[in-house]
């Protein structure tokens, strides 16, 4: 015990992770780019939530740790690299020779700047209708024109049609008189499915490679990958795809996802399948057969689903025949380094305490040393960007969040995985088989305080968005904001959650609402049974369709939790089926089942339906431009609650989307969520925080 330690309830302790340190740190990094015409150079994006969430572009040079050769690109508030494509975006910037195209958030509109020229201002290129969305960029090296996804939204938005295009790159003696660059028009290249992503050009010649895909599946159920040649008119834009050929994933044959196609120097097509099971690395060889890059396949995944564009767990190495940068994570370890395809040995990279890598690129130093640039992060540092020696097997951190500093010591929980037994449906029957789930614990942490002898500690279970996503155990400072005060946070990965191969993937299908509901209420169960937390004080929290879990585990198993927070979540599954946008909008036939056909499992699995068994307070937080969970969703949810009687909150937040960007929405939401489960859990905060309106609350404070 230390010397100055209080003894406190659990939940009251006062922390220096307020929520304002938690909304400051929340600027992340992400889509590092080093510019292959000048690898000394990276690039990435920055979100600055004190600026409304908006995404800047900066860059410097790949060996300078300092802010000697930092420059901030698009400085301008009007300015926000971002996409709308799909609605989650990525992908929105691309840079080659100087030369940097990305989509500005406000008109979703194509811009170029030089930033050979410091003074340069970026100004708009190609069609330039406010309707059209593009993303996943790729510029060819003779900086004549970008290959990138196109989203028409001119005459629909649910089917909106998706094409890869290619856009032409005015020079700068090409201006009108209004000095900006005329209209052009995009040429498409390819428009024969619902959905297409993550061209690649090889250095070798004009082939083009990308994968595709159809509804009802989502990217991370079946692709196709194809490849094609570039065909260019006399003024070297292209006219046309020639030779267009699927190369994996051709209808008819087993399914399988495929993932980031790479070209090395030779021309070698390398790419990620799942068709072992796992998403894992292979290569097209010389004959066109496709061959395993492993020596046999690892029951490991080498990437993650891909919701955004711009993903990057595998990249050749430029100089270094046969050779990609690969990462995975087995026995919970993750490991890195560089894989020969053709010997298939790994030479292996340390990972300094990182548990989450991605944003691989190649790039040299100025001193001539090859470098692996990335983004990396682990149970006590934030994802942050990094250059990687890999001769000299060390990395050396560029920037990242300011969250983690000396004052945080002692303070920090670090994540222990936890293996729990579960149930597999038909639950209820003697066929119901056991299984195993996961999740990451988080004890109670702070060094000022410890628990009363006698007190377990609350616990949160967090259940993850998607459903189709992962919780990792990276430095998160918002799960450090409930265990630095007393809290326990338990963060689960149900079944569906990626990260474990394909069958693991698919255990929700179509049992959505079933199996991830089993699965937090299993992982809440054990850690009280093992005597870890309080089992009186169990609650639960998530974002998106880990808001729908939520209250999906308020609904159908009221016995197990006292209280809930949905955020930006789904309480009706029948409306998100026929209001979501096109991306998602065949993904509930693989989840619940095809519609209108299953509509009574729909009406069945909501938690609108069965408020009556709902005996939980619960807060909902929902921001009111969100396009992928309508608004209504939350309203239709509190209403019934308030007319229940039971205890409910609710709270909008103008101008927030999906998630929240702005800082004074990420603060408030947080306390709100404190403040909201210390009346219901019964501790006081430590935090002055402003008391958020409770309906059906009989205290005379929320009157």
């Amino acid at each position: 015990m230390a010397i100055n330690t209080n003894t406190a309830p659990y939940g009251s302790w006062k922390s220096p992770i307020t929520a304002n340190a938690v909304a400051s740190g929340s600027s992340s990094v992400g889509m590092a780019r080093v510019d292959q015409a000048n690898p000394t150079r990276v690039y990435w994006i920055e979100s600055r939530p004190q600026e409304g969430g908006r995404l800047v572009l900066l860059s410097k040079d790949v060996d300078d740790y300092s802010e000697r050769t930092l420059r901030e690109l698009t400085a301008d508030s009007k300015w926000n690299v971002r996409t709308a494509v799909h609605e989650y975006g990525g992908g929105a910037y691309a840079v080659y020779g100087g030369l940097v195209v990305f989509s500005n958030w406000s008109d979703q509109g194509v811009y170029l700047v030089d930033t050979n020229k410091h003074d340069a201002v970026p100004m708009r290129i190609g069609e330039q209708n406010d309707k059209l969305r593009y993303a996943s960029f790729v510029v060819h090296p003779s900086k004549k024109f970008v290959v990138c996804v196109r989203e028409d939204h001119r005459e629909s938005d649910i089917q909106a049609p998706a094409a890869l295009v290619a856009i032409p790159i005015p020079s700068g003696s090409i201006i009108n008189e209004k000095d900006e660059y005329p209209l052009s028009k995009d040429v498409v290249l390819f428009d024969k499915t619902d959905f297409v992503s993550s061209p690649a050009i090889s250095p070798m010649n004009n082939e083009l490679s990308f994968y595709a895909w159809n509804h009802p599946d989502m990217n991370w159920d079946a692709t196709t990958l194809y490849c094609a040649t570039v065909a260019l008119g006399d003024d070297g834009i292209p006219s046309v795809l020639e030779h267009l050929r699927v190369v994996a994933g051709a209808p008819g044959e087993p399914r399988e996802s495929i993932y980031q196609p790479r070209f090395d120097d030779d021309g070698i097509l390398h790419f990620i399948s799942d068709r072992s099971g796992f998403w894992n690395p292979y290569y097209l060889g010389a004959d066109g057969e496709i061959q395993q890059s492993l020596e046999s396949p690892l029951s490991a995944d080498f990437a993650g689903p891909e919701w955004t564009f711009g993903e990057s767990t595998l990249q050749p190495v430029p100089g270094l025949k046969f050779s990609v940068v690969i990462s995975y994570t087995q026995n919970g370890v993750l490991k890195l380094g560089i894989l020969n395809v053709a010997t298939h040995a790994i030479e292996d990279l340390p990972a300094p305490g990182w548990s989450g890598v991605g944003s691989f690129q190649l790039g040299y130093s100025h001193s001539g040393e090859q470098v692996l640039v990335l983004i990396a992060g682990g149970p006590t540092e934030h994802m942050s960007l990094f250059t990687y020696y890999i001769n000299g097997l060390s990395a050396k951190q560029h920037t990242g969040s300011k969250v983690v500093s000396d004052a945080y010591s002692g303070f920090l929980s670090e994540p222990q995985e936890v293996v729990f037994s579960t149930k597999l449906p038909p639950f209820g029957s003697s066929e119901s088989k056991d299984a195993n789930a996961y999740a990451f614990y988080y004890p109670p942490t702070n060094k000022d305080y410890q628990g009363p002898d006698n007190e377990l500690p609350p616990l949160l279970v967090l259940s993850h968005g998607g459903p189709t996503s992962v919780a990792s155990s990276v430095l998160q400072s918002k799960i450090q904001y409930w265990t630095s005060r007393g809290i326990a946070v338990a963060d689960v990965n149900y079944g569906g959650s990626t990260g474990y191969g394909r069958e693991y993937r698919e255990r929700l299908y179509p049992h959505f609402g079933e199996v991830d509901v089993q699965d937090c209420c299993a992982a809440a169960l054990y850690l009280a049974d093992s005597g870890l937390v309080d089992r009186k004080r169990l609650s639960i929290m998530g974002g998106s369709a880990g808001g729908f879990t939520t209250l999906a585990c308020l609904a159908f198993r009221p016995e197990v939790f006292a209280v809930g927070a949905s955020l930006y979540g789904i309480s009706d599954l029948e409306v998100l089926a026929k209001e979501t946008h096109k991306f998602e909008a065949e993904y509930p036939v693989h989840l619940v089942g095809p519609y209108p056909e299953a509509r009574a499992e729909y009406i069945r699995r909501s938690p609108l339906y069965s408020v009556d068994t709902l005996a939980c307070p619960a807060i909902f937080l929902q921001g009111l431009e969100d396009k992928v969970v309508p608004p209504n969703q939350a309203t239709l949810m509190v209403n019934a609650l308030k007319e229940k009687g039971i205890r409910v909150a609710h709270i909008e937040f103008e101008g927030e989307q999906h998630g929240f960007r702005k800082s004074e929405n990420i603060v408030r939401a947080l306390e709100a969520q404190l403040y909201f489960f210390s009346q219901i859990l019964g501790f006081e905060t430590a935090d002055q925080i402003d008391p958020v309106p409770i309906f059906n609350d009989p205290s005379a404070a929320n009157q």
